[in-house]
């Protein structure tokens, strides 16, 4: 593929970093829209002795599902691809943390 062809945002960075951000910020938006009268660090501190912070953590990671098919739609496969990457990073460590 030619340079003057590709796309600016079709890199696997751009996926990646689309990718790894977006759960934090549906994070922070459940914390913000939900608990926000009690302090972030409790409320991590919560989810932690509930055994629901990697149950809600995962649940953020869905929303990488609307990125990567947007990337689908136009055509960005690099992109796409560092989307899946940064999700399979996701998945490694609920992996890791469930075993431990």
């Amino acid at each position: 593929m030619s340079r003057k062809n590709r796309k600016p945002l079709d890199a696997p960075a751009v996926g990646f970093f689309a990718g790894f951000f977006l759960p934090v910020v549906v994070f922070f938006a459940v914390y913000w829209f939900g608990e926000s009268d009690i302090s972030f660090e409790n409320y991590v501190k919560n989810l932690w002795h509930l055994h629901a912070l990697v149950k809600l953590g995962s649940l953020c990671v869905f929303a990488n599902l609307v990125v990567f098919m947007a990337f689908i739609r136009l055509k960005y496969d690099q992109a796409a691809r560092g989307v899946l990457g940064a999700t399979i990073i996701y998945a490694l460590a609920v992996l890791i943390s469930r075993a431990f």
